[in-house]
């Protein structure tokens, strides 16, 4: 980042940091949950590996890769080094500092868990940790709440208010615009097109009057409401019947019973750790454990063949799209299902060529690597048609006018507005792209704000039209206009339509982009149980 004109010396950019003069890299901490960085380059990683933990980097914990530095954990003793007074005291204040926060954001049953087996969330608390222990004057955190769940998120924000008022360290919180405002927070910083506004909370809300906390729907638009449909209506896109996933003793999902069919509009939730992930992983085949539950034909083929074996119990089964999962190809898998995560976020190649169209381009096979003619794939059987190909094109001129600055426009211009004339839906000009979306497309993926490349992810789950589409924490990072304009095309823009199947996965109620008057139906795990409520 460079600043101009730079802040005069002597205090500097950091002026509470100039008496005695501190190093900014030391006194200061950032934890951000931003996608992966350009900097971590252009190669692909397996984050599937998670679901196997087999190779030996797999099976580090928590408790080695967060705070191994730490030698008051006794994870890599010094040896003989005696430690002086001074450090053997500042080693007992920071395992004070470190079982306390451990029980209270719930880690310390998860120390010596795997670190690849962890939830989002459960990952997030402990990066804020592991922040804390090393006692910055200065902790700035990102969007902290984002990924976890309703019962975390008041020991988090409890932890960090008791850190605030003793000033140990100070604090800074990112917020989206659609965050409540802590009662704590005394002075905000709203940016807003390339401009910062500062003063007291009570100064900035009362002259910007922008912020609105989630409980008066400050992301919510009014739609057409989907028609609710019922639960025998819709073919099956997914069933799950007496599903388990175990790893040795450790049950991770126990029993669960869930049909999704096409058209329904579902909210999977759960706190951090309930299994939301893993399940996740068995909808889109990436667990090794989807191919082990076995339909009903192939065990009664096994029960006749292996009299002695069988053992008579409801057997576990996983359908998707009507087949089990070893029948069906990986590639052909990849088509049918739309996928927004975390981890697939963190795991797409940044590559310094790389276009916004490329990557939207590699939705409608989901692939990793942009091809084809026109960047649109090479389809399943490596040749495409004329017609499949122009409809490509026409298709992610579509998503990147529904989704793209264009639209982020349109959202901005109705909160001005405030709500008197509605946006209409973006739409193509005689097919073209508008000259601010045709610039966007042209992009390089790898320069993209986090917020610009959630919703370049977003354009490429939806542009291939799959069956099944799994958006978990598709805000990530996302400004307001992004969100509002991504709401918008989900609901009523084309975004998804009433043959495709959708799973939200969210723990803000107010996320999810439809409602129980919609028809929206809600899943929810606790402990690896699952109930429809």
């Amino acid at each position: 980042m460079r600043i101009a004109p730079p802040p005069p010396p002597p205090r500097g950019l950091f002026p509470f940091l100039s008496d005695p003069p501190r190093d900014a890299h030391v006194a200061i901490s950032l934890v951000s949950f931003a996608h992966r960085p350009s900097s971590a380059g252009s190669a692909f990683y397996d984050y599937t590996a998670r679901y196997g933990a087999v190779r030996e980097e797999d099976r580090i914990t928590l408790r080695e890769s967060m705070f191994g530095e730490y030698d008051f954990l006794n994870i890599r003793p010094k040896g003989q080094v005696l430690k002086t007074p001074e450090e053997r005291a500042a080693d007992e204040v920071k395992k004070v500092i470190f079982d306390e926060l451990s029980a209270k954001l719930g880690l310390s049953s998860l120390l010596d868990l795997p670190l690849v087996a962890l939830s989002n969330g459960q990952t997030r608390r402990a990066r804020i940790v592991k922040a804390i222990l090393g006692q910055p004057e200065l902790l700035l955190l990102d969007e902290p709440l984002t990924g976890l769940d309703v019962n975390s998120r008041p020991t988090l924000l409890s932890v960090l208010r008791s850190l605030h008022e003793a000033r140990r360290p100070r604090i800074i919180r990112g917020l989206r615009m659609q965050d409540p405002i802590p009662d704590w927070i005394t002075h905000l910083a709203l940016v807003s097109d390339g401009r910062v506004f500062t003063g007291t909370k009570e100064e900035v809300l009362a002259t910007q009057e922008l912020h609105k906390t989630t409980e008066d729907g400050s992301i919510s638009i009014d739609a057409t409401a989907l028609t609710k449909r019922t639960v025998d209506e819709g073919k099956p896109v997914v069933v799950l019947r007496n599903v388990n996933v175990a790893y040795g003793e450790r049950k991770v999902l126990q029993s669960i019973n869930w049909t999704i069919r096409e058209g329904q509009r579902w909210h999977l939730q759960g706190a951090n750790g309930s299994g939301k992930t893993t399940l996740l992983s068995l909808l889109t085949g990436d667990h090794p454990q989807s191919y082990t539950q076995r339909d009903p034909a192939h065990l009664a083929l096994f029960a006749r063949d292996h009299p002695q074996s069988y053992t008579q119990r409801d057997p576990a089964h996983l359908a998707l799209f009507a087949r089990p999962r070893p029948s069906i190809p990986t590639p052909h898998l990849r088509a049918l299902i739309g996928v927004v995560s975390p981890e697939l976020a963190n795991a797409y190649p940044r590559r310094a060529q790389t276009s916004v169209w490329e990557v939207v381009g590699t939705g409608f096979d989901g692939t990793f690597v942009p091809g084809g003619e026109s960047g649109i794939g090479w389809g399943l059987d490596g040749v495409l048609s004329d017609e499949v190909r122009r409809w490509r094109v026409g298709r992610i001129r579509e998503v990147i006018a529904g989704l793209g600055p264009r639209a982020w426009a349109a959202a901005e211009e109705e909160v001005e507005n405030e709500g008197r004339r509605r946006a209409s839906r973006v739409r193509l000009v005689d097919g073209a792209l508008a000259d601010v979306d045709e610039t966007f497309a042209r992009r390089a993926f790898v320069d993209l704000s986090p917020g610009e490349q959630s919703v370049v992810l977003l354009m490429r789950a939806l542009v291939g039209h799959p069956q099944l589409v799994l958006l978990d924490e598709m805000w990530a990072g996302m400004d307001d206009r992004m969100v509002r304009a991504a709401r918008r095309y989900l609901r009523e823009g084309g975004g998804v339509g009433r043959d495709q199947a959708v799973v939200v996965v969210s723990h803000w109620e107010e996320e999810v982009p439809w409602t129980t008057q919609d028809g929206l139906y809600r899943f929810k795990l606790h402990d690896g149980v699952g109930t429809q409520v």
